[in-house]
């Protein structure tokens, strides 16, 4: 009885393990297919085209889901993340933001990056 009890939960790690596409709150599979157009400036790797278009490779998920909704309602502005916010909807936003949130940032720490003194970096 106990081998069958702990044979379950091992069953349930492995098949999250070999379909873990669904995060806790969102579809990253789903997502990575939503995102294409995001690629434009955010890379397809998440993490940017360009120093002036943010890396959203590896961000936390809840702080990526509230950017979008606040570009979405218009408490952000950005004449072109508005106008790609707009037609999603909380599943798009779910699923975009666990695909980013899920891919390996090439961000660092600031340690030798940041000039003047005083600061620790």
């Amino acid at each position: 009885m106990q081998r069958r009890i702990l044979c379950v939960p091992l069953l349930a790690a492995g098949l999250l393990l070999a379909f873990g596409t669904a995060s806790a709150d969102g579809n990253i599979a789903a997502g990575q297919k939503k995102a294409v157009a995001c690629e434009a400036c955010h890379g397809t790797d998440g993490n940017g085209i360009a120093p002036n278009y943010p890396a959203l490779a590896g961000q936390y998920q809840d702080y990526l889901e509230q950017a979008l909704h606040d570009y979405k309602d218009g408490q952000r502005t950005n004449a072109i993340m508005n106008g790609m916010a707009a037609p999603l909807s909380d599943q798009d936003i779910k699923d975009v933001t666990a695909y980013f949130s899920s891919l390996k940032s090439k961000l660092s720490s600031l340690h030798g990056k940041v000039q003047g003194s005083g600061h620790g970096l």
